[in-house]
């Protein structure tokens, strides 16, 4: 997360204690203890490699995508008020950079966002990246997952998970990008496969 959030408030002349201040915002929210995998070492930490050469714009909408997680909850209101609330700190009046950030992270009531396809298709593939990984790594993702979501039995979890990876059988591809693709959709056909059958068992 340093080095990406480095790049972000100096390239938007942020305010070094304004800086300093939201990074450790950031790293608390990141680290509590329900976050067993929505976290900064197991899914920020596999997403920047891929954020280290991205626009201000899309490292951004990265860290604050998840500001604010409740599993199985839709945060993005939250998450879009937490990053208005940076940038009023920060005194960044780039509208432009202000409504793509927001698009990106689903707030459909900005005016006329123009934020590249490029940029749309390439922040949801980063969402999925996971997928994609070794067996071992995607293994150790599931059980994070489960244990994120403890508040529901085998059941109602074994259930909600099957919809979401049968959706993910039946579209063409998972990743829309061809570096993704190239790279990662392979793999997590393979992997959602084999979920698919454990939880069928």
């Amino acid at each position: 997360m340093d080095p990406i959030w480095q790049n972000i408030t100096t390239a938007l002349e942020v305010e070094q204690s304004v800086a300093d201040k939201w990074l450790s915002k950031l790293k608390d929210q990141y680290t509590q203890s329900g976050r067993r995998y929505h976290n900064e070492e197991q899914m920020l930490g596999k997403k920047a490699e891929h954020l280290s050469g991205a626009s201000v714009c899309l490292q951004l909408a990265a860290l604050f995508q998840y500001y604010h997680f409740e599993a199985g909850k839709d945060c993005s209101k939250k998450n879009c008020d937490a990053l208005k609330e940076f940038l009023a700190e920060s005194n960044v009046d780039n509208k432009a950079l202000i409504n793509n950030v927001l698009k990106l992270l689903g707030d459909e009531t900005v005016d006329s966002a123009d934020i590249s396809e490029d940029d749309v298709l390439f922040f949801q593939d980063l969402d999925l990246l996971i997928l994609g990984y070794p067996s071992d790594e995607y293994k150790n993702y599931t059980k994070c997952l489960r244990e994120e979501y403890n508040s529901l039995d085998s059941d109602a979890y074994n259930k909600m998970r099957l919809k979401i990876l049968q959706t993910f059988n039946r579209i063409p591809f998972i990743y829309a990008t061809k570096d993704f693709n190239d790279k990662f959709e392979k793999a997590a056909r393979t992997n959602i496969e084999i979920e698919i059958k454990e939880l069928q068992v």
